[in-house]
């Protein structure tokens, strides 16, 4: 059975260095909030993927979504949005963390304490499930946080070993449930420098894509149809190979399409990489 705590306030006794915490002040400001949340979780214990979910309409039967997605090395694949996608077509009903979000969404705004998930792949309760992501990207173990920081809105930060690492040992779950609020008030802050866009163009990422395609498309309109979506999606935080799961093509064709995009941005005096496609569709 998965292990589950519940956890409001940081622990007395927990002491961060005062760098880490430079960093997690940083996040709310960031283009990209989780990726500067995995830098800060790494002065704690070592994690190797982020991902940032958002839970809403469950009640209704949709499907939770993926806000964001990272790898912490630079030189390991990203395969937080191929196994997302996987998950979400297949298997995100028989989650205790989809049970745990479904009722955290009907708390007042973020009242309720951070509730701690740690999952093995023996807890899996389906072969297929474990086979499919879990073996087959090597992960160790999950640990997630649920959290409520919008009325009707619950999001989960999963934080997940592979297995050179070996999974979350007793010592690290501790020193990571403690950092768990600072998270959550971490990710409260983007959500209100956020404030301006309608919350469901916050945690929806086909509609945040959409936006910055229209975006990209009026401000560079010699991109391509496809190099125009690879850009966006990279301005959304997607990695190439969560681009490729999207647009059902070869890692090496996204990979392609961006040299074009970017060789034409150039041309015009514009920039690629992540954050400049950001504030490009800003």
């Amino acid at each position: 059975m998965p292990q589950t705590w519940f956890v409001d306030t940081p622990p007395h006794g927990h002491s961060l260095a005062a760098r880490s915490v430079a960093m997690l002040l940083d996040a709310p400001h960031d283009a990209a909030p989780a990726a500067r949340m995995l830098d800060f979780l790494n002065q704690v214990a070592p994690v190797e993927y982020i991902s940032l979910v958002a839970y809403a309409g469950i009640d209704r039967g949709d499907a939770p979504t993926l806000v964001e997605g990272h790898a912490h090395s630079a030189h390991t694949r990203n395969v937080t949005a191929e196994c997302f996608a996987i998950y979400r077509r297949q298997y995100w009903r028989s989650d205790a963390a989809t049970r745990i979000a479904q009722h955290l969404r009907y708390e007042a705004g973020g009242s309720a304490p951070v509730t701690a998930l740690h999952f093995q792949p023996g807890d899996i309760p389906l072969a297929s499930w474990r086979n499919e992501i879990y073996e087959r990207e090597h992960l160790s173990d999950r640990l997630s946080f649920l959290y409520a920081p919008l009325p009707h809105t619950a999001y989960a930060i999963n934080l997940y070993r592979d297995e050179t690492l070996g999974g979350f040992q007793p010592a690290e779950i501790e020193r990571l449930l403690a950092v768990a609020p600072l998270l959550r008030q971490a990710h409260r802050g983007a959500l209100r420098l956020g404030a301006g866009t309608p919350v469901w163009e916050y945690f929806e990422p086909d509609v945040r894509i959409q936006r910055s395609l229209v975006a990209i498309k009026k401000r560079a309109p010699r991109l391509s149809p496809r190099e125009a979506e690879v850009c966006a999606r990279i301005a959304c935080g997607l990695s190439a190979d969560g681009i490729a799961a999207e647009l059902d093509v070869a890692p090496s064709t996204v990979l392609t399409l961006r040299k074009r995009a970017y060789a034409k941005l150039a041309e015009a005096g514009l920039h690629g990489g992540r954050l400049a496609l950001a504030r490009l569709a800003g």
